[in-house]
């Protein structure tokens, strides 16, 4: 096919163009994030299932390291 994805990432294959279960937004294999048959936008994996790496980083307390 030869498309490519909102996140610039080349979609060759049409069962490579996935949707969020959650808000529907377009993805693909690159930007979304399966848990089991379940596909959900890198947005939504972050509110939807607390993923660590998706919450925004707290600068250490003064004296920590």
């Amino acid at each position: 096919m030869g498309s490519r994805c909102r996140c610039g990432t080349e979609i060759k294959f049409a069962f490579n163009h996935l949707g969020c279960i959650e808000c529907g937004t377009a993805c693909c294999p690159a930007c979304s994030y399966q848990l089991e048959s379940t596909t959900y936008c890198s947005s939504c994996a972050g509110t939807l299932l607390e993923v660590p790496w998706a919450w925004p980083v707290a600068a250490p307390a003064a004296g920590q390291a």
